[in-house]
């Protein structure tokens, strides 16, 4: 499945403008989609020299905080590691726990698209013959995941007015939404994968076949 799913990647990205996706290479594309959502950071926060004269870079992976400080002391761990429920408290005065729950929500769902892509692995045969389509399914996760990472980005670039006491303030810097748009271009290509069966896929061939038999029609008359 992996090498053909590589093999893939390199076929569909590389033609500019592609929206379809071979009904063959459908399930691997998912399978991909989910792992590269997963191990991709869906943000970076980068401040130079905003800091006590120091820096701030912070990746946000899925399940993974990892911020590094330069330049600048601190009590704490440096590196600091931590998953994103943690931070929600690590970060409730400033700038505040609302982005990170909405972070740790996104990774549930990231998670849930993860455990699907093993479950296509290990028992694929099944899900061919599914009354659900599981790339449709994983599509949708995908899209629900990077729109949750999208609010947790405006809130911690903008921050946000006060919520019932869940007050955000913008973090230092820039934040550059890495991972979001690869799963918006994933959630994309999934939901609309061509897929045998669909009724709004016309098959090949078939003009070609009808076109004979309506000219011995004719010819018969």
């Amino acid at each position: 499945m992996f090498p053909a799913a590589w093999g893939f990647l390199t076929d569909a990205f590389g033609r500019a403008g592609m929206v379809w996706v071979k009904s063959e290479y459908a399930e691997e594309l998912a399978v991909v989609s989910a792992w590269l959502s997963a191990l991709v950071p869906w943000s970076i926060s980068v401040s130079i020299g905003e800091i006590q004269g120091g820096s701030l870079i912070e990746f946000h992976f899925p399940f993974l905080l990892l911020r590094v400080l330069l330049g600048i002391d601190v009590p704490g761990p440096n590196p600091l590691i931590m998953p994103p429920w943690a931070a929600i408290g690590y970060y409730s005065d400033a700038p505040g726990p609302l982005p990170f729950a909405v972070w740790t929500v996104g990774a549930a769902v990231v998670g849930i698209a993860v455990l699907l892509s093993l479950a296509m692995y290990v028992f694929e045969d099944r899900f061919r013959t599914a009354r659900r389509d599981p790339v449709r399914i994983m599509g949708g996760l995908l899209l629900v995941a990077a729109v949750l990472h999208t609010v947790a980005s405006g809130l911690l670039q903008f921050g946000a007015l006060p919520i019932a006491g869940l007050a955000t303030d913008a973090f230092p810097g820039i934040l550059l939404p890495v991972g979001v748009v690869f799963q918006f271009a994933f959630a994309y290509t999934l939901l609309r994968v061509e897929r045998v069966g669909d009724p709004d896929v016309d098959t090949p061939g078939a003009d070609a076949e009808s076109e004979p038999a309506d000219a011995g029609e004719i010819g018969e008359k």
